[in-house]
């Protein structure tokens, strides 16, 4: 009996390198550093307050602007009254502007929220933009939790898979 080996593949060129390097390295340099440099803050929508516009998962492009430039119909994101009982920043929908204050409601409820928001510093963060689902990756890479456990458990059983079709490929055929 004979072994025959088979011919090694040709290492990847430097092309081909490059090519998967900036496939990788593209959206993440898009996603982190673009909205910098175009004075933009982004923030990861995790609550389904404002779906079905801006989902779960959702990440939002935002701009401080002036409170004068604010109008009915904006989305801004900012901390509730502390006596709100909600913790954390929300993003909303602004309803009426009057006097200082804006009322606001989420899209997904018909009813204004229980606060009324007082428009005391210069500026807010209205929203510019919103890219769905994209806000997931962020979310695994700040807080990995069990997201991240169940994706690198996917990954790995998608490396199996792939050894094993590639070894079965590669075995030679029994007579």
């Amino acid at each position: 009996m004979e072994i025959v080996t088979s011919p090694r593949p040709p290492a990847p060129s430097g092309w081909t390198r490059l090519v998967v390097a900036l496939a990788v390295f593209a959206p993440v340099t898009l996603l982190a550093l673009l909205p910098i440099g175009f004075g933009l803050e982004r923030y990861v929508v995790t609550g389904d307050a404002m779906s079905p516009q801006i989902g779960r998962g959702s990440v939002v492009l935002e701009r401080e602007v002036p409170v004068s430039d604010l109008r009915a119909g904006d989305v801004i994101t900012f901390e509730p009254p502390a006596d709100s009982g909600v913790e954390g920043q929300v993003t909303r929908r602004v309803v009426s502007i009057s006097n200082g204050w804006a009322k606001t409601r989420a899209d997904s409820d018909s009813a204004l929220d229980p606060w009324t928001l007082r428009l005391d510093s210069p500026t807010e963060k209205r929203v510019v933009a919103a890219l769905p689902y994209v806000g997931y990756v962020y979310l695994v890479l700040v807080a990995p939790g069990q997201v991240a456990v169940l994706a690198a458990a996917g990954l790995g059983m998608l490396g199996l898979l792939v050894a094993v079709a590639l070894g079965r490929r590669r075995s030679p055929a029994r007579a």
